[in-house]
């Protein structure tokens, strides 16, 4: 196995394939994350960045520690990874200057995309459509302290829910029921978490919530791998040559 990393680029460090970093980091989050069985054979990663944002990471401790503080409890306080897809590698990058932004997500089913974040809870469902052959882009993985959840209806509706004081995070009440086999809309749509974070006594909302903290970027690729084709276990024989009768002659084959 390799040994790390390259040289540090700002705020994004690479990391090389096959190095101990990327094998023990980067490689768990996204293989302990797959919701299709196939996935574990049709993804490649094939390059990475671990994010190195000493702002974001103090603002992330910050949040615990006052949750902590406040009473929650180590259930609510345990601490997971959630999955964004980029297309584009500029923006997949700027997540580690910035943070996760609210107002980023197409996605509004459990709640208002200008007042809270979307993630993915699992790093193969990260689109309303399948994957296919050929398919590539840029996986963000963000570390998460999801606080106080509310599962909550999904509303389909331009009258978005809002986010619920007294709470950091929804999930679909149809979130337990996500199998391989759902569809990959409803797989897609119930396996967000929709995470804010309410200011002023619920009157404003946090423009970056410090419960996302982005983690590392990893390029990957899409592709099932095809069945190696056996080689034949019959060898050719040679037989003998014998006289054959085909109509009224006789022929040496």
């Amino acid at each position: 196995m390799e040994n790390d990393i390259g040289p540090k680029e700002g705020l994004l460090e690479p990391v090389l394939p096959g190095s101990a970093t990327f094998h023990d980091r980067i490689l768990p989050p996204l293989h302990n994350s797959y919701l299709y069985e196939e996935s574990k054979k049709s993804f490649i990663y094939s390059s990475a960045h671990l994010i190195n944002n000493d702002i974001l990471q103090k603002r992330y401790a910050a949040f615990r520690e006052e949750k902590r503080k406040s009473g929650y409890t180590e259930e609510e306080l345990d601490e997971s990874f959630g999955f964004l897809l980029y297309e584009d590698e500029n923006k997949a990058n700027k997540l580690g200057d910035s943070g996760l932004l609210i107002g980023h997500s197409s996605s509004s089913t459990l709640g208002d995309p200008s007042k809270g974040v979307y993630v993915s809870k699992y790093s193969d469902c990260l689109d309303l459509k399948r994957w296919y052959c050929g398919k590539s882009g840029h996986i963000a993985i963000v570390r998460l302290t999801k606080g106080r959840v509310k599962e909550v209806n999904e509303n389909y509706t331009l009258n978005f829910t809002g986010p619920t004081e007294g709470f950091d995070c929804h999930e679909s009440d149809q979130l337990k029921a996500v199998t391989p086999t759902t569809s990959s809309f409803l797989a897609f749509e119930r396996t967000q978490h929709y995470l804010y974070e309410l200011l002023n006594g619920g009157v404003d909302t946090e423009t970056c919530p410090r419960h996302v903290c982005p983690f590392a970027i990893v390029a990957f690729s899409y592709g099932k791998a095809e069945p190696a084709v056996p080689e034949s276990s019959e060898k050719s024989v040679l037989l003998p040559a014998v006289d054959r009768p085909i109509g009224d002659r006789l022929f040496h084959l």
